[in-house]
């Protein structure tokens, strides 16, 4: 047990500290659910955001320079973060943490959110650009739609402290809003029971949230 929770501890050490990055060329595409799937293999049962995704998203078509690879809209990328997250998880126990909150409403709040992390909402209003550069003023081009703050605090309050799961400051509202943005339609996760998925530790809002902002 002690080596999991070293284990765990040293990954979320390790994903909150993914090297910022000044700036960076992006393109961005709005995608069905249909063509998601036609691309990926995918289909209801095996898309892991099936619960929370059914509208179009904003696709990153370039690779990650922070991360060497493309995690934008990406379902295999999805399911090993959130497997990492439930082994996290698993070293604390939640009742401990809370008298309110369960492991389940937290491993559903946190899905919730690495879903609108991974797979943004297209904002139809706008078209996206070939080519956008992310700066400290810009993390995201008006085509992609901004995530609801409260869906990154949701995981705050609903999760163990010690995960150190952080959602950037309140002020910051460069890919979070608390209007006209995207919330996943979301059903509540005060009480629920949920199947989860194999385990194996934590992917912090941060480390999305630092990429392209500094």
């Amino acid at each position: 047990m002690l080596r999991v929770e070293i284990f765990a501890r040293a990954l979320a050490v390790v994903l909150c500290s993914l090297p910022w990055t000044s700036a960076y060329m992006s393109r961005y595409s709005c995608n069905t659910t249909a063509d998601l799937f036609k691309r990926q293999g995918l289909n209801t049962e095996t898309f892991f955001c099936a619960p929370y995704v059914n509208y179009s998203v904003a696709c990153d078509l370039d690779d990650d320079p922070a991360l060497g690879f493309n995690p934008s809209c990406n379902n295999t990328f999805a399911i090993q973060v959130y497997a990492n997250f439930e082994r996290a998880l698993s070293v604390y126990s939640c009742k401990d943490y809370s008298r309110i909150w369960t492991c389940d409403n937290c491993t559903v709040a946190y899905k919730r959110w690495l879903c609108s992390a991974l797979f943004r909402k297209c904002n139809q209003d706008y078209e996206c650009p070939a080519n956008f550069t992310r700066t400290n003023a810009r993390a995201i081009p008006d085509c992609v739609m901004k995530t609801c703050q409260d869906v990154c605090y949701d995981v705050v309050r609903k999760c163990p402290v010690h995960l150190e799961f952080r959602c950037p400051p309140v002020k910051d509202l460069r890919e979070y809003d608390i209007r006209s943005c995207n919330n996943l339609e979301r059903p509540s996760t005060d009480n629920v029971l949920i199947s989860t998925l194999p385990v194996i530790p934590v992917f912090s809002s941060l480390t999305l949230w630092r990429r392209g902002t500094r």
